[in-house]
């Protein structure tokens, strides 16, 4: 009678089954934990500032919280918006980010191709550290070697530029004409040779069959380049370009604080030292966090507007 019970009830500890999450934090638990402290870095000091965002909205006080703060709706958006500093804030920072995504995409992978082409090791290896050395030198450093070199009295290059062309005697850091070039190029001697290792990366992963296949078919360098390196790239310049254009109203202030003059702002200032300005050192808190957030938004609407056409066009997308 009991066995007959007891199998028309099934066993009653049978264990219990596993859900997929358990079975996955079984499986890796020990990544988990490796990864663990990124995301409490993420969490902290990403994720629980995005509270700040209620400050756009507010007049903020010090004395105050997010909770006691005065509502003030869009008032700050407007006065931005209305501002005679608004169009050129978003032209400068466009203008600037625009050109040094083009040129420093351009000469990353020039440089990649460039490495990948050259057969002497150690040369190659010699050159490929030349160009990662800038991008461990410091910014302020970088910017105070442009001081010195430029300087129009006792700078290298600016005697040089006497001797050679004949030219007078300028201060370049205060010619607002001369400093959307000289911020591309100083950002493409610092950055581009490491920019370039993730070019070499894809170019690494490229089926080295396909070089002897086109070899045996009569191609060159210059159409081996053209016909198989690039085509095997196209999925990482397309992710970096989708990254790159989610940043085209993002630049970094402090490159350009060190750089720039009350001369310059026409074409210097930019949105990030205009939040910086306001926000910080005039104490306009919800004003600078106005700023700032329509930046992101923007931002952020530039990067899955690229993603979604990236994906329709090629089939190659961040998400």
């Amino acid at each position: 009678m009991t066995r007959a019970l007891r199998k028309e009830r099934g066993p009653t500890d049978a264990p219990r089954r596993l859900t997929p999450l358990e079975k996955g934090i079984r499986r890796d638990w020990q990544l988990i934990l490796i990864g663990l402290p990124s995301v409490l870095c993420i969490a902290i000091f990403s994720y629980i500032p995005m509270f700040g965002i209620l400050y756009a909205f507010q007049r903020v006080s010090l004395r105050g919280s997010f909770w006691t703060n005065e509502w003030v709706g869009f008032e700050w958006f407007r006065q931005f918006f209305n501002s005679i500093y608004a169009w050129r804030l978003i032209r400068n920072t466009f203008i600037l980010n625009f050109w040094s995504l083009v040129v420093g995409t351009t000469v990353e992978i020039g440089l990649a191709l460039t490495f990948n082409e050259v057969r002497d090791g150690k040369f190659k290896r010699f050159t490929q550290s030349c160009t990662y050395f800038p991008n461990f030198v410091s910014t302020t450093v970088v910017v105070g070697m442009m001081i010195n070199m430029l300087n129009p009295t006792t700078g290298v290059l600016s005697i040089l530029l006497q001797k050679v062309f004949g030219m007078a005697p300028i201060d370049m850091f205060a010619q607002p004409n001369l400093f959307r070039p000289m911020y591309i190029i100083s950002g493409l001697w610092q950055g581009a040779g490491w920019g370039s290792i993730i070019y070499l990366g894809a170019i690494s992963g490229i089926d080295q069959t396909l070089y002897e296949a086109a070899a045996i078919d009569g191609a060159g360098r210059i159409k081996r380049i053209l016909h198989v390196t690039l085509p095997g790239m196209k999925s990482v310049i397309i992710i970096c370009l989708i990254m790159h254009i989610g940043g085209l109203l993002s630049s970094g202030a402090g490159k350009i604080l060190l750089m720039y003059q009350a001369s310059t702002y026409e074409t210097a200032d930019v949105i990030a030292t205009f939040v910086y300005r306001y926000g910080l050192s005039s104490g306009e808190f919800g004003y600078g966090a106005a700023v700032g957030l329509f930046n992101s938004v923007v931002n952020t609407v530039l990067l899955v507007a690229a993603n979604a056409v990236s994906k329709k066009v090629s089939e190659v997308a961040m998400f």
